[in-house]
Parts: structure tokens; sequence; C-alpha cells
């Protein structure tokens, strides 16, 4: 059985229970991917008549609380998170890339993270290793995840029939997807770098 195969086992005896519990997997790094995963939570709702509003809001609040354990995690540092990262080399990865992420853009991130590959959800251990304020992560956190899910389970949701068809293109293709909000950041970073130089040359 495969995992979203197990997914609609879960939303279709517990419904709402069954969303926020998996996008807190997925957003407390569980290995699956949340352009596949949202979707088909979408999907799943409107074959099985629940609300589009109700589904983004339980994933929402299962994604804050899944970043939390993550935050919490990288709060409290040590040898956990040693361990975490020696264990799993895509846990070291992510952390690497949300770090720098992090230092660049500060607090901010957290809330633009949400939409990148990878960084999207290890944000939260240096988020933590920050000791980033635990309030000001939950709402970043909301804001992030829940313009994301908005996007992806409504998606999911009119989707429909043409459910399968989706999933089989996003699979072959699936590495376009994260190229494209990569490749967003890397021009955001070089224009903020560009006006850095110019403010440099030409002061106020």
């Amino acid at each position: 059985m495969d995992f979203l195969t197990a997914l609609k086992q879960i939303i279709l005896r517990l419904g709402y229970g069954g969303v926020f519990a998996a996008t807190m997997l997925e957003y407390g790094c569980f290995p699956v991917s949340s352009e596949i995963l949202l979707p088909f939570i979408g999907y799943m709702a409107s074959q099985g008549g629940q609300s589009l509003f109700l589904t983004i809001l339980f994933a929402t609040g299962g994604g804050v609380l899944g970043s939390l354990g993550c935050y919490l995690v990288g709060r409290a540092g040590g040898r956990m998170l040693e361990r975490l990262a020696e264990r799993f080399r895509t846990i070291a990865l992510g952390i690497e890339k949300a770090q720098a992420v992090f230092r660049k853009y500060g607090a901010a991130s957290v809330f633009l993270a949400r939409v990148f590959p990878i960084a999207r959800t290890y944000i939260s251990f240096p988020a933590g290793m920050a000791k980033m304020p635990l309030l000001s992560f939950c709402v970043y956190s909301a804001l992030g995840a829940f313009l994301w899910n908005t996007a992806l389970i409504s998606g999911g949701y009119f989707l429909g029939s043409h459910w399968d068809e989706y999933r089989a293109f996003l699979e072959n293709h699936q590495a376009v997807f994260a190229a494209i909000p990569t490749g967003i950041l890397i021009f955001l970073m070089i224009r903020k770098k560009k006006k850095r130089a110019d403010r440099s040359i030409h002061p106020l």
C-alpha cells in the first residue's frame, strides 16, 4: 500500500482529522511531496463532499503543528538535531539550504520559504535555532501555509476526474515544478543585490 492509498483510507475514515494528520506529517519533514499530497487532499475532499474552506483550514492547522515540532527541535538544538542530521542526509541538506535562506531574509523567510521546495519544510529548524519568537513563527507559518494550501488544495478540489492525469504529469515533470520557485528566489536575490549596489554607487 503506497502513501496516497493509505492517506485515502485515513481521510475516508477520519475526514478533517485525517487531513490535519497528513499535513502535520508533511510539514514536519515527512518525506512526501506537497505538490502531490495537497492536491490529492483537495481531490479526496471533493469526492467526499467536504467543505473546501474547512479542508484548507484543517490542513493549515496541521501544517502549523508539524512546523512547530521542527521549530522546537531546532530551538532545543544539541545532540538531538545532530543525530537527525547524521542519520538522515536529506534532513542535513534541507537544514543547510534553509539556513542560507533564513540568514538572508530573517523572520520573513518563514513565510516566504513555504512556496519553495526543500526550504519550505526545513525552514522551521533554523528559525528555532535562531530562537525566533514563538508567536511570530506561528503567525508567519500559518500565513505561508494557508496561501500554499489554498493554491494546491483548491487545484485538487476542482480537478475531479482529471486527478490521475495530473498525478502522472507531475511525477514526470516534478523537476520542472521545483525549478520554477527556485528560479524566482534566485531572481529576487540578484535583484536585491543589484539594488544594494545601486544605492552604494548613488547614495541619497
